[in-house]
């Protein structure tokens, strides 16, 4: 998939989204790449989202066989995808401080949350109901840890 695109899968929609959040917290530990302790921090959290991207496809071909259930409306994770995009090519602006970079991250993890906390919204894929939960939960644990961060780097 090029990176203008945005899937309608469903699915498809939730893996490039985990991946577009590892994009961003790439492009914010390049753009304080002269501080180790933010470059590590940020590059940690790059591989927790690859590690949602890579747990998907997983029980997505773990489930191949099951039923899928209509279609959901892509539209509200589409939105968010291409806000994403939006946010990594802020990352890469100069100027960007680690106050701003954490309010982002925050707000990225608190509505990634937000999509996977609905549920109904992968109704389509209801054997990926649990996943989808339990990745609302780290989204927002991921948020919390994001404030104290936030107080220790600046």
């Amino acid at each position: 998939m090029a990176e203008t695109e945005v899937p309608d899968d469903i699915v498809d929609l939730a893996v490039a989204i985990e991946l577009e959040c590892a994009a961003l917290y790439e492009a914010y530990a390049r753009t304080f790449a002269k501080r180790a302790d933010l470059v590590t921090f940020w590059r940690l959290y790059a591989e927790a989202e690859r590690y949602h991207a890579a747990t998907i496809r997983i029980h997505q071909a773990s489930f191949a066989d099951a039923p899928v259930s209509g279609q959901v409306d892509p539209t509200a994770a589409q939105a968010f995808l291409r806000e994403l995009r939006g946010a990594r090519a802020d990352a890469e602006r100069p100027g960007v401080t680690v106050k701003q970079s954490m309010a982002k991250a925050r707000w990225v993890e608190e509505a990634s949350a937000e999509l996977h906390g609905r549920t109904q919204f992968f109704q389509s894929h209801p054997h990926l109901a649990e996943l989808f939960a339990k990745m609302a939960e780290e989204d927002q644990a991921h948020r919390d840890m994001l404030t104290s961060a936030e107080q220790k780097f600046a």
